[in-house]
Formats: C-alpha cells, sequence, structure tokens
C-alpha cells in the first residue's frame, strides 16, 4: 500500500494548507513530518528574523554576473544554508521581468531579459535542489510592481505573455524545479492563485509541471482555487484550504464534491512528491534547531559572486588604482559606512557581519602598499534618508540583543524564552517562541552599544505594539502610546526620534521594551541609531577631496527606497547625493564614484567623476570585493542586466496606463518592447546599455561563422581574443534580429563569460536552437518560425556590436 493510500480524507486536506507562518501540518500518525519553507531569495532565514544567514548577492547582482555556473554554485551554499536552518523549500528565485525600474522588487530579480533570466534561474534551481531542498520559483506571472500588488490585475497580450513574461518560468519547469509561487496580483482580471489557464493549461497541461503550487502568502481567495491548480494554502492556519476544502467536499452538492474530490487527491499526490523529493517524508526525520553556522567556504563564494557581480560603467584610466602612486584616499558618502547588502521586504536576511567599505579599503590599502602608509580619511557628505536607519550590527555586543520574552503583557513572573537576537530589528510572525502567545506577549531587548564616532546621534523607535528605549540608565525615546505608520506590515507606528550626546569609544547599555497585545500573529520593534551630519557636511566633503590623491564616493539607497510593499516614486539617488558627487568631482578630477543600489538610478553628473562602479547589492562580502575590484586584484567583470535609462520619461512603462496603472489595471501596451527592446526599437539613447560593463583589458571580436547545428538549429562561431595588457573578462553577447519586421528590435538569445589572459584567443561557440528563431503565434496559439532571413549580431552590449551576419531561419526536422 502506497502512503497515499494510507492517508485519509482530513489528512489528505491537511497537507493543501500550513498549519503556521512557515510549515504544512504533516501527518504524525504516519510519521510525516510536516514541511517546512523559508524565505529566499538570496539567503535563508528560517523561521525567525532574528536568527544570522550567509546574505548573498541580490538578484539583479546575481544577474549582472552573467555566469550561470557561478549561479548554481550559489544554488548549492543556498541549498547548504537551508539544510542548516532545517528549510525543505527555499521560497526563490524571484524571477519576474523588470520592466520598470521603479518597481520596489526590481532589485530581486534577476534581469529585464527572459533570455539572462531563463539561464540563471536554471543554475540558480540546480545548485539549490542538488542539496535535497526545493526551490520556489516565484511570482507566477506578471507581479512586477509593489502598487496595489495584491488586487492590481496586469492586463497583457497573449504574444507578449508566452515572449517575454513566461519563459523563465518554462525553463524552469524544463528544468525540474520541484515548487511554483503563484502571484499576488490578477492576470486578465483573474486572480493568479486561481487563474485555470495559468495554472492548469499553460503550467501542467502544457508544459507537465509535476511540483506543488504554492500560494503567496495570504494571496488564496477561495476554495474553487483547488480546482484551478492551486496545491498549497500559505501561511496557516488555512482560510480556504486545509480544513476548509475538506468540509466543502464533505459538506457541497454533488457537483462540487466530485471536482474538489478529485482535485484535493491531485493535490495531496503533489505534497507527498515533494516530501519524498525533500526527504521530508523519510522515516524517523523529526525537526532540527536552526543553525547559524558561518562557513568559510559558502562565504569564498558569496565574495566571488558580489566581485563577479560589480559593473565597470566608465573608467578614464584611473582604475584599478595604482597603490604607489596614492599617499592620501578620501573615502566620502553616506554608504561608505553603511553599506547595502540587500533589500528591504521579505528578502531581509541578518548577515553574519557587514565590512564597510571604509575599513575595507583602509585594510586593503594598507596590505598593498609598501610601507602601509597610505592615509585614508573620511568624510560623509549628506545623508540619504529623513527617517533614522537602523543601528548597525557592528557597533552592538554581539552584533544583536539578548531578548527576553513573556507569555503576558505585564513583563510578569520569569520570561518564557531567552533569545540571542541579530541587528536591531526585531521581527516575529507567528509565536515569538515556543510557550509564546503570538498577538499577546512582552519583550526585553539589551546590548551593549558602542558608537564609532562622537557628537550628536539620532535615535529612532518604531514598533508594532508599545514599545520604549533606554540608554544606559535615561530612558532615552517613549512610544508607548503609538502612532500607527506603514511600518511592519502596516501594523507598525510612525518613528519616534531623539538626538543625545555621545562619547566615541564608550560602552553605552542600550535596552527596549515591546508589550503587544493586539492579538494578530505579529510583532516587532525596529531600533534606529545614526550620528547626526552636521550642517557643514558637505563642505567637509569637499575640502578633504581636494586635498587627497584620489576621492573615492560610495553613495545609494537603502531598503527604506528599495524593499518590497512599495515603489519608488523617482530614480534620482536619495538626499543630496547627486549634489556631493558633483561638488567632489569637482574638486578632485581623480574621484571614484560607487553606485550601491539595487535598480538604475538617474546620474546626471555622469560625464564629471573619473570612474563609475555599480555594486547593487551585493551581500556580506560586497565590500571586501569592491577593494578587490577597485585595487585591481579581481577583475570587473560584470554586465548590465538592465538598462540605465537618462531618465524616467524613457522607460517603455512610462505612461501612467503602463505605470501605475488605471482603475485597477495596468496595462502592457509596451508589448515586447521590454527593456532594451523598447530602445532599440524607438532609438531612445540609454544612459548604459543592457549588456554593458567595462575591463581592465581591451577585447576584439573576429568575423561571424554560422553552420548548421544539432537538433535543426544553427550554430555562431566567432574568436575573441584579449589584446590588452592584463588577464580579463568579456561577456560575449549573441543576439537576433527579424530581417522582414521594421524597426525590429533585437532579442538576447545566446552568451558567454570568457576569461582570457593577455594575447590569448579563444573560439566561441553560440547553439542557437530553432526555438530561438520562434515568436508566438496568438491566432494560432503556439510558437512559429518564420520563413526569413534573420540578423545575427555578436558584441560586447546591445549596443556594442562587434561582428553580424544573415542567416535564414532554420526548417523544420
Amino acid at each position: 500500500m502506497s502512503l497515499f493510500d494510507e492517508l485519509r480524507a482530513e489528512e489528505k486536506a491537511g497537507l493543501t494548507a500550513g498549519a503556521s507562518m512557515w510549515r504544512l501540518a504533516g501527518v504524525p500518525r504516519l510519521g510525516l513530518r510536516g514541511l517546512k519553507m523559508s524565505d529566499g531569495p538570496s539567503g535563508v532565514r528560517g523561521a525567525t528574523f532574528t536568527r544570522r544567514s550567509l546574505v548573498l548577492p541580490c538578484g539583479a547582482a546575481l544577474g549582472a554576473t552573467w555566469n550561470p555556473e557561478l549561479l548554481e554554485a550559489v544554488g548549492r551554499v543556498l541549498g547548504e544554508e537551508a539544510r542548516d536552518k532545517d528549510v525543505d523549500v527555499l521560497l526563490g528565485p524571484t524571477v519576474n521581468i523588470v520592466r520598470t525600474p521603479l518597481a520596489g522588487r526590481s532589485f530581486e530579480c534577476f534581469s529585464e531579459d527572459p533570455c539572462l533570466s531563463s539561464a540563471l534561474a536554471v543554475a540558480y534551481i540546480g545548485g539549490v535542489q542538488s542539496q535535497g531542498v526545493g526551490c520556489c520559483i516565484k511570482h507566477f506571472a506578471c507581479n512586477d510592481q509593489e502598487y496595489q500588488r495584491m488586487t492590481i490585475s496586469a492586463e497583457v497580450d497573449a504574444q507578449t505573455l508566452r515572449e517575454i513574461h513566461l519563459p523563465v518560468f518554462e525553463a524552469a519547469v524544463g528544468a525540474g524545479v520541484w515548487a511554483v509561487m503563484s502571484a499576488y496580483n490578477r492576470l486578465g482580471g483573474t486572480y493568479c492563485s486561481e487563474h485555470p489557464v495559468l495554472l492548469g493549461a499553460i503550467l501542467r497541461q502544457e508544459w507537465g509541471f509535476d511540483g506543488v503550487v504554492v500560494s503567496d502568502w495570504f494571496g488564496t481567495h477561495s476554495t474553487a482555487a483547488a480546482l484551478a491548480g492551486l496545491d498549497i494554502e500559505m501561511p496557516g492556519p488555512a482560510t480556504w484550504l486545509g480544513p476548509v476544502l475538506a468540509r466543502a467536499i464533505e459538506e457541497g452538492t454533488a457537483p462540487q464534491r466530485e471536482p474538489l474530490g478529485a482535485a484535493l487527491d491531485d493535490m495531496a499526490r503533489r505534497v507527498l512528491l515533494l516530501m519524498e523529493r525533500t526527504g521530508a517524508s523519510e522515516p524517523g526525520r523529526v525537526d532540527r534547531p536552526e543553525g547559524e553556522a558561518d562557513v568559510p567556504e559558502r562565504r569564498a563564494v558569496a565574495r566571488r559572486a558580489a566581485a563577479e557581480s560589480i559593473v565597470l560603467l566608465t573608467n578614464n584610466g584611473l582604475l584599478p588604482l595604482d597603490v604607489a602612486a596614492v599617499a592620501r584616499v578620501a573615502v566620502i558618502g553616506p554608504n561608505a559606512v553603511r553599506f547595502e547588502v540587500g533589500g528591504g521586504g521579505s528578502a531581509t536576511v541578518n548577515p553574519h557581519r557587514v565590512n564597510p567599505p571604509l575599513d575595507a579599503l583602509r585594510a586593503r590599502l594598507a596590505s598593498l602598499s609598501a610601507g602601509g602608509d597610505v592615509e585614508v580619511v573620511y568624510e560623509p557628505g549628506c545623508q540619504i534618508s529623513t527617517t533614522c536607519p537602523t543601528v548597525e550590527p557592528r557597533l552592538l555586543e554581539g552584533g544583536g540583543f539578548s531578548l527576553e520574552l513573556w507569555d503576558n503583557v505585564e513583563f510578569s513572573g520569569p520570561p518564557a524564552a531567552r533569545q540571542q537576537a541579530a541587528g536591531g530589528r526585531l521581527l516575529w510572525l507567528g509565536p515569538p517562541a515556543e510557550g509564546v502567545t503570538p498577538g499577546h506577549c512582552s519583550a526585553r531587548a539589551h546590548t551593549t552599544f558602542t558608537p564609532d564616532r562622537g557628537g550628536r546621534w539620532r535615535f529612532s523607535l518604531e514598533s508594532a505594539g508599545r514599545s520604549r528605549l533606554w540608554l544606559d540608565a535615561t530612558a532615552l525615546v517613549d512610544n508607548w502610546e503609538p502612532t500607527a505608520g506603514t511600518t511592519f506590515m502596516g501594523l507598525g507606528s510612525v518613528p519616534v526620534e531623539v538626538e543625545v550626546e555621545l562619547v566615541a569609544g564608550r560602552p553605552y547599555r542600550l535596552a527596549a521594551e515591546l508589550r503587544v497585545n493586539s492579538g494578530l500573529p505579529l510583532a516587532g520593534v525596529r531600533i534606529g541609531a545614526t550620528p547626526v551630519v552636521a550642517d557643514d557636511a558637505l563642505e567637509a566633503a569637499v575640502a578633504a577631496a581636494a586635498t587627497a590623491d584620489v576621492a573615492i564616493v560610495v553613495v545609494g539607497t537603502s531598503p527604506d527606497h528599495e524593499s518590497e510593499g512599495f515603489d519608488r516614486s523617482t530614480l534620482a539617488l536619495p538626499g543630496e547625493q547627486d549634489q556631493l558627487v558633483a561638488r567632489v568631482a569637482a574638486a578632485n578630477p581623480r574621484t571614484v564614484v560607487v553606485i550601491n543600489t539595487g535598480a538604475p538610478v538617474t546620474l546626471p553628473w555622469v560625464e564629471l567623476p573619473a570612474a563609475i562602479v555599480a555594486t547593487w547589492f551585493p551581500g556580506e562580502e560586497g565590500a571586501d570585493a569592491l577593494a578587490d575590484v577597485l585595487l585591481g586584484v579581481a577583475e570587473p567583470s560584470g554586465r548590465l542586466p538592465v538598462t540605465f535609462p537618462r531618465r524616467i520619461e524613457d522607460t517603455p512603462a512610462f505612461e501612467a496606463r503602463r505605470y501605475p496603472g488605471e482603475d485597477g489595471r495596468v496595462y502592457y501596451e509596451e508589448r515586447t518592447g521590454v527593456g532594451y527592446r523598447h530602445y532599440d526599437a524607438t532609438g531612445i539613447t540609454a544612459l548604459f546599455p543592457f549588456g554593458h560593463g567595462l575591463s581592465y583589458t581591451e577585447f576584439r571580436y573576429g568575423q561571424l561563422r554560422t553552420e548548421p547545428g544539432d537538433g535543426g538549429g544553427i550554430q555562431v562561431r566567432v574568436d575573441v581574443a584579449n589584446v590588452g595588457g592584463r588577464t580579463g573578462i568579456t561577456v560575449a553577447q549573441c543576439y537576433l534580429r527579424r530581417g522582414s519586421v521594421v524597426a525590429s528590435a533585437k532579442q538576447l538569445r545566446a552568451f558567454a563569460k570568457v576569461e582570457l589572459a593577455a594575447g590569448a584567443r579563444t573560439e566561441v561557440v553560440f547553439d542557437l536552437p530553432r526555438r530561438a528563431f520562434a515568436h508566438w503565434d496568438p491566432a494560432g496559439g503556439g510558437w512559429v518560425v518564420p520563413a526569413e532571413v534573420f540578423e545575427v549580431l555578436v558584441g560586447a552590449s546591445s549596443c556594442d556590436i562587434r561582428a553580424s551576419v544573415n542567416v535564414s531561419a532554420p526548417e523544420a526536422g
């Protein structure tokens, strides 16, 4: 008898919904452990927001590597991290196409192109699942903005859907992904979690997906979702599936019972298959404590990924820096000491450590200079936010807080639990600890805080619940009567702030108190701390730059600007950062600007600095990787996975109907003209094009050669030579353009990352399958290869084409 045959009806139904925030119920009677899920995609957080995990580069940074082999290694690391956290299914990768750079979760996504995104997603999935951990690829489909994300209806024509927004999901299914997460939004008026065409006709029938479909959290809208193809409602307790589904089958009329009963059987079988694949159904498998292992080999992969993601946007020869010619370096900018390693929202992971660029550069310069006597000075120049950022873990003893939790709101009696929490943002979804009731509890947190600078400091406190903050014996911030705000998923307060004078290097006792009596399964407190930027900070930065051999300005955003839950309102760098860069570059022509953002920003000063580097949100090894690249220890091998526009008006979804939409609908009227295709077809010049990135050496491309390929495709060959003076890396990119379509945009169809020593040459081979020449025919409902001539273009970016040749489309074989 199979395991499925042993299940009772209520046990089958129990497999279709969460029992808690991150777990399915399992079947204790049969020894079945409930599946455990965890947020990714750039780390594995586990079931709590308070533990540490390795933070890898964000999705956009991984996209900038253009390196599937590296993505597979990243995936293996994530799989190992998941096993340490006793996690069976990782919620990632995020593969939605970036159609507007304003979208709040752009930093999570690989790119604006389905070919690049597909290759990276397949590699990532293969790495994770090689460790016996399932990937849950997300969000299916067209979850491309945060504005009205729970209800907005994406109005997309069939060709655009098939050619731009679905290929990466199709590739993932072809690669054997074990789970798919349905999107919050509607598609053509129907919620994606209950979309019969999306989940049934396309995903299951056409693509043959045999895994599970999981709802996004709180994204299930009806029991009928079971008929459309949804398998698991998350989180628990269930509202529409699970026991509710069982009652609907038991109490419903005959026309309802039969299809729902058949659907339940299929759902249970698929969940059991996922349990088998992840090992959750193994006899004797029990829950294990979540680990916080800091493994050097995994950290090395994170550092390599961060280094390979760095894009050298401009360079007049200043980089790599010649340490022998540098005696004084001015490091400037807010992100030089508050380096942002990841964006906000569910992708947030507490790092083991974050080394800021200021410290990384000091250490690297000292190690490379003959006498170790390079002077490094720092000036903030400005601040990037009107709100107080979360206190930096490096200033806290142990990198976080010691916690005491009570299962009451009066702090009475002995604590029910004690914990260690990383960072200064403490969040609990569900029970904060065993024996502590969610929505009716209290907590105290304490640590030692040691400021690295003296003078005025600003502290802030915001919470889901009532809160207070003490510094030594002084009641510093009172938020016991909170004013409703937007933090903590809409349940938090507005921040309350104060300023106080502190002494650099002196330890202070920092303590917070939280009381939650909402009855809701969420509690949280965020403790902010930052030095107050002086009124003359900009002038001080300019003065420091003027007397330095090199100025390095680190600017960017933060999770307050790029996050799940909201979109950006502008592409401009926040605060006075544009002015800071312009003034510093005018004072010192040897200025390097480092952009620490997860998505494109406008750069009105682009012509002024000697070099510009993009790091994205690079994970916790990012600062050391940045130092390696700036000083020539590592090569700048990243290439842009998204176009940098000159202005927001140039982007393909700029019109209001296209973004953010009208009357609850967003119209994909740019059709297939997403990203670089739009600039190609319209003739608009981008600031930096898709695929762009410079090297420290020079590459030359030869003529293209074509011949029939395996399986009825075409093979393209090109010689690539390093004609510069040092080893370097290039990304050869192969595009196709239809010859019969007026103003046709080229489309990426293959790429290869190539490393060559100085003077070396190699042959790069691109295999273009017949599908690469196809377009979706809405009338026929299928892929069609037109009998016409195509132009094959190979180059170093979408706008830097080095060679081209015309070929006839391959005939059906």
